[in-house]
């Protein structure tokens, strides 16, 4: 793995990630890669529809990606952003799942979910959530765009703050050109704030978490070209959950009274809706 960072760069990027629950690293995707990427997703919007769920009026999400395409292993592995990751997370990191969001210009500006914390919503399970998410920006985001905001330590000093008691304009918004990079604690508290005269904005997002827990999320399938491969630059267990199937109770897990024969989308949808109504 190429090392961007000196030991003291990542042991000091690590504390103050450990501290605020989050991180903004702009250019962490240089003009290039993010030229890239973008095409994929245009590539991936057009060939695999079925791909894509609708989850709101403004909102689309690209689930199980990896299947039909290598296009977006370089960002899973990305020679700037995984060195801080494993600082973050330690020697057991393992990758977890990966989704392409697309976030459209609308009028409804209350259609979001609110602040919530990833992979669980129950309020009493907080300190269930053991993940780390990473969200790289394909598009500008400026201070009139749709943009990821935060509370600053709600993933630990303020952990018994219940997302149902943050006033809605409250936390940091995350803003910065396309290639920046959020790293963010899956149990700090975060929301997406909409802006009436946005752009689209374009984000992929991969989650990682220690290989010794419960696997975040069943609708993410890594394909053998990635579990198979024998780079001896990624961490030793970087793909080892390839066919875990003990999936953490929360959004990310089929509920066993839904059709098995029913659509992922239509699942994640149903699961969607299930996990609002608990918050």
């Amino acid at each position: 793995m190429n090392q961007p960072w000196t030991p003291s760069q990542l042991a000091d990027l690590a504390a103050e990630f450990h501290r605020l629950g989050y991180l903004i690293l702009e250019h962490a995707l240089d003009a290039d890669e993010t030229a890239r990427l973008n095409a994929a997703v245009d590539r991936h919007w057009l060939n695999f529809p079925d791909d894509w769920i609708s989850l709101s009026d403004s909102f689309c999400e690209g689930t199980n990606i990896l299947p039909h395409t290598s296009d977006f292993d370089e960002v899973i592995e990305h020679s700037k952003t995984l060195p801080l990751l494993c600082a973050i997370l330690g020697k057991n990191i393992t990758f977890e799942e990966f989704a392409i969001m697309l976030r459209n210009p609308t009028a409804n500006l209350n259609e979001i979910k609110g602040w919530h914390r990833d992979l669980v919503r129950e309020f009493d399970r907080r300190h269930e959530i053991d993940a780390v998410s990473i969200m790289y920006y394909l598009s500008d985001v400026s201070p009139t765009d749709h943009c990821f905001s935060v509370i600053p330590e709600s993933h630990n000093r303020l952990i018994d703050l219940n997302p149902k008691d943050v006033p809605m304009d409250a936390g940091i918004d995350c803003i910065g050109p396309a290639g920046t990079a959020v790293i963010f604690h899956a149990r700090a508290i975060h929301n997406a704030r909409l802006k009436q005269n946005s752009t689209q904005r374009r984000t992929l997002q991969a989650y990682y978490s220690n290989r010794l827990d419960q696997r975040t999320n069943e609708w993410t399938q890594i394909p053998a070209r990635l579990y198979e491969k024998n780079d001896q630059s990624l961490p030793l267990h970087f793909y080892s959950k390839w066919n875990v199937t003990n999936i953490l109770d929360g959004v990310g897990k089929r509920p066993e009274d839904i059709d098995p024969a029913l659509p992922l989308s239509a699942v994640i949808k149903e699961v969607q809706r299930r996990a609002k109504l608990r918050m």
